[in-house]
């Protein structure tokens, strides 16, 4: 842990503060590359992107898996509830990379996608996904369709389990019964998940090099770039590591941040 994680991290705060190629002895610059970040168009750029990509991750990341945990739940018979949970958590055998690759041959100008909307009478609708600045970005964040992860969906059921059924049974003889028990009774009582799915989606978004760098390498242009996506490329193509270190450094406060804020409401709930 040290050697692995906790060193570089010490490598990353003392290199932010050097102007270092990689390969020569770093030179002190103080704050330079920090003041640098406020002039950056790119970061800040980029910047927007990453929030906008959080926002619609975490409501992709609540949303789906909630519904459908509720829909399994809901289910009356334990063996049907157990096909459907396997069903929807054989999928995570798959590599992601593999995932990421089919969606990029999905959006293609010859892909599944433009062939269905040809085949259905909405031509006018193709579109050459990855390639057109305005939608790009957008493309990215929304493939995966239906966006039920497993994960997401076993904390939600876990969630719904652990609700007593007195409580249920006291909840239906007051009339609290379809979307009003998921309103009145579930949501409310399922908090605790909530929190933690969104401080989990929210650190993973901040961190999610691999669907901009496979698809599009942050283009077209800079339309589908995110701030860690130019932390990696200003380091191994610009060869500005200090610089890199620097960005790494302020996203590393951010999430450290967001994951002692996740601590304090965990312990608060219990």
């Amino acid at each position: 842990m040290i050697w692995f994680m906790y060193y570089p991290v010490y490598q990353a705060l003392s290199g932010a503060f050097t102007d270092w190629d990689g390969f020569n002895a770093p030179r002190f610059i103080g704050f330079d590359n920090f003041v640098r970040m406020f002039s950056d168009e790119v970061l800040g750029q980029s910047t927007i992107h990453a929030l906008i990509w959080v926002a619609f991750s975490i409501a992709l990341a609540v949303i789906p898996p909630f519904l459908v945990s509720e829909l399994i739940f809901h289910v009356q018979s334990t063996r049907k509830q157990y096909v459907y949970r396997t069903l929807f958590v054989i999928p995570i055998v798959i590599p992601g990379i593999v995932t990421i690759l089919l969606w990029r041959f999905l959006y293609q100008g010859d892909g599944a996608i433009n062939q269905v909307l040809d085949m259905i009478g909405l031509a006018s609708w193709k579109h050459l996904w990855l390639n057109d600045p305005k939608i790009a970005l957008y493309s990215i964040m929304l493939m995966g369709f239906p966006w039920i992860s497993a994960f997401n969906l076993l904390i939600f059921y876990s969630g719904l389990q652990s609700i007593s059924k007195e409580v249920i049974e006291a909840a239906k003889l007051d009339g609290c019964v379809g979307w009003k028990r998921v309103f009145h009774l579930d949501i409310p009582l399922s908090l605790p998940q909530f929190r933690l799915i969104i401080i989990l989606t929210l650190v993973g978004s901040l961190q999610n090099i691999i669907p901009p760098l496979v698809m599009t390498n942050g283009g077209p242009g800079y339309s589908t770039y995110v701030p860690i996506l130019h932390m990696y490329n200003v380091s191994t193509v610009n060869g500005e590591f200090g610089y890199g270190m620097s960005i790494a450094l302020v996203m590393f406060v951010v999430i450290l941040a967001f994951t002692i804020l996740n601590m304090r409401l965990v312990k608060t709930d219990s």
